[in-house]
């Protein structure tokens, strides 16, 4: 089978770097042929390039959502390469494959993977393309992303497929430095990331319950919000105990230098920074949202609240700071369970079947 895989995403997050632990993953099966498309320039373009060497990587300019030189490419690609499937990793990438199909009349198979939980929009040309004859199968990250998908799309199969992680050998450090206990998040800006949260979250502990506390955020997006986050953390005085690290190309010795791991999104279709948590033994406070209790079973492995309970999330953080048995408990439960249940062989095995049910 010759399979193009196709992002439309310039700015790097979760869900690139899930794309590119699938193309890792399946890279070690024989009776696929990758290739793998996205825009010049983009963070993942540069990242395929230095860890999957021997993979064909093509690149187009994207400067507007509705390149057509990004859909001519994914003409080009298509007829050269005798392209039998399509995985669409992302919704820019979607709506340029659907008008690629339909403006240059192309017989090919499409995957479209669905990484969250916003409802589909009950406009015609969004049904459209969501319901779109050369979809055969919709892949959803969570139980709660395939149930908002059921909403709106009609005869297509849509399986749930969780996101993986590269499980390592990893013995954390409960230590504490200089007696600060650091707490980690790692997200991209968004309104969706509820970051206003963590942050009255952390002027809470700081001011209000006196804890011994600092806080690491590490992402980027959006310049204005951020601007207004920091602004809002300067308000706060939380200057010496709230770090804004931006993007981080390493972000793992984030994870190996913190003590726990605190999530406030208010949507979320399964959060990748939770997978990496775990895979560093970090014990995990997270809001309840979508596809997180999938991953994250409160009082088990970890700690849930709402995602706007500020006073929720302290007590929670307070018991893990408080207790080291209780944190040693919830890394060791959750890591057996991304280990058995959200590896990468797993995901790929099912991809694998999904691509094989499709084939022309």
């Amino acid at each position: 089978m010759n399979l193009l895989h196709i992002s439309g995403k310039k700015d790097w997050g979760g869900g690139e770097n899930q794309l590119l632990l699938t193309l890792k993953g399946l890279k070690n099966y024989n009776n696929i042929n990758q290739f793998f498309l996205c825009p010049t320039n983009s963070a993942i373009y540069f990242k395929v390039k230095e860890n999957l060497k021997q993979l064909k990587v093509y690149n187009s300019k994207k400067e507007m959502n509705l390149d057509p030189r990004f859909m001519y490419s994914i003409f080009s690609i298509v007829t050269k390469e005798k392209i039998d499937t399509i995985h669409v990793h992302d919704p820019d990438a979607h709506t340029l494959v659907i008008i690629a199909i339909d403006l240059f009349k192309l017989k090919v198979n499409v995957v479209l993977h669905k990484k969250t939980v916003f409802p589909l929009r009950k406009k015609r040309l969004t049904l459209y393309k969501y319901n779109h004859k050369s979809i055969k199968h919709i892949v959803c990250v969570s139980r709660a992303s395939g149930d908002v998908m059921k909403e709106g799309i009609t005869i297509i199969p849509i399986s749930v497929i969780h996101d993986a992680i590269e499980i390592e050998d990893f013995t954390p450090n409960f230590s504490r430095d200089n007696d600060l206990f650091t707490i980690l998040n790692v997200a991209n800006h968004t309104e969706f990331k509820n970051l206003f949260t963590l942050l009255e979250i952390a002027h809470q502990c700081i001011y209000v319950h006196k804890l011994p506390f600092r806080f690491i955020q590490v992402g980027h997006g959006s310049i204005s919000l951020t601007q207004e986050l920091i602004r809002k953390r300067d308000e706060l005085k939380l200057q010496d105990f709230f770090e804004f690290k931006g993007f981080v190309d390493n972000v793992y010795t984030s994870y190996k230098s913190s003590n726990a791991f605190l999530f406030t999104s208010a949507k979320e279709g399964l959060g990748v920074s939770l997978l990496e948590a775990i895979k560093f033994k970090l014990p995990i406070v997270s809001s309840n949202v979508g596809g997180i209790p999938e991953l994250i079973e409160h009082n088990k492995n970890g700690l849930l609240c709402d995602f706007n309970d500020v006073e929720g999330y302290i007590e929670n953080l307070k018991k893990i700071f408080k207790s080291n048995e209780l944190a040693k408990n919830f890394t060791q439960v959750a890591y057996e369970k991304v280990k058995n249940e959200f590896s990468l062989q797993v995901m790929c095995d099912k991809l694998i079947d999904i691509y094989n049910q499709n084939e022309r």
